[in-house]
């Protein structure tokens, strides 16, 4: 069987900027419409656990099918007006393995890697496993990115984890990763990032993983570029390392420690030593978009 997790990106924010009644009102739209995709592609759902669902499926292509519904039906309903926050997220992992039903729940490896994947997964991802790859048409397959190789939790060994884009303009996306992050050593691994932008200074380490940057008011860190998009790029923690994602349309240039500049466009760049990260154009040319950065290596 197939158990899919999905869950609201960014739920403890929505508590918090716009209080309770309009948080769970939104959450409850949300929660409503991703089960009727799930019913659609003849899934179950199983439960629903605070702001995230599980669900099953007999067969992976209607799993994965469903998850890429799921992101284009919330990115619709936001752009419609549907939530009064303005709109909603969500990320989902999912995996293809054994599982039992146990009264309302599944217990197993399906929903024990489903749910280490999706710790893994970050705004607007859908993650799964190659065993889960290696059943989906040639169609999808060929598309999927490799993530990280990570030691599953149910002491099956190591297992590699994909991205499946849902977007078309994901689908020409390359993951530039250098080194796998599992081969990092812990002389290399990171224990914080310093961000600097005008008065802002935003610190980022194990505990506080991810950070939204761009002109919109609800990012973590507010840049006021004439080139940013409201929702620019995503810096995120995995694996020891700090993770650099853009998301934009204008593109994210780096300057690591004066070396050349790198742009990346829908890409995702590990950040190390310190440098100058700029949302939207070249620092020279966009010196309003531009935020300094430092990796705080960690003590052995």
């Amino acid at each position: 069987m197939v158990v899919l997790y999905a869950d609201v990106s960014g739920s403890t924010r929505l508590y918090e900027k716009f209080g309770d009644t309009i948080a769970c009102a939104d959450i409850h739209v949300c929660i409503d419409l991703l089960t009727e995709i799930v019913e659609k592609y003849e899934g179950k759902k199983i439960k629903t656990i605070g702001d995230e669902i599980m669900c099953s499926f007999n067969r992976p292509d209607k799993a994965v099918q469903a998850a890429m519904q799921m992101h284009v039906a919330l990115r619709d309903a936001s752009e419609a007006g549907r939530f009064q926050s303005g709109e909603l997220h969500i990320k989902i992992g999912w995996h293809y393995g054994s599982g039992v039903y146990r009264k309302d729940d599944i217990i197993g490896e399906a929903p024990t890697l489903a749910q280490q994947v999706i710790c893994m997964a970050k705004r607007d991802e859908i993650l799964t496993t190659q065993k889960s790859i290696d059943e989906l048409p040639p169609m999808i397959k060929c598309t999927a990115n490799f993530i990280d190789r990570i030691e599953a939790e149910d002491g099956s060994g190591d297992i590699d984890v994909y991205a499946v884009p849902w977007d078309e303009d994901d689908s020409e996306a390359t993951v530039v990763v250098g080194t796998a992050t599992h081969e990092i050593s812990g002389e290399l691994a990171h224990s914080a990032l310093i961000l600097r932008y005008k008065d802002q200074q935003f610190e980022m380490n194990p505990h506080k993983t991810h950070c939204h940057i761009g002109r919109g008011e609800d990012n973590e860190l507010v840049v006021y570029g004439d080139f940013t998009s409201r929702h620019h790029g995503e810096i995120y923690y995995r694996h020891g390392r700090f993770h650099l994602c853009d998301m934009s349309t204008n593109g994210t240039g780096v300057i690591h420690e004066g070396d050349n500049f790198v742009r990346l466009h829908r890409e995702e760049k590990i950040l190390s030593g310190s440098g100058t990260i700029c949302f939207g154009g070249e620092p020279g040319t966009d010196p309003q978009a531009a935020v300094e950065y430092e990796c705080i290596e960690a003590v052995n």
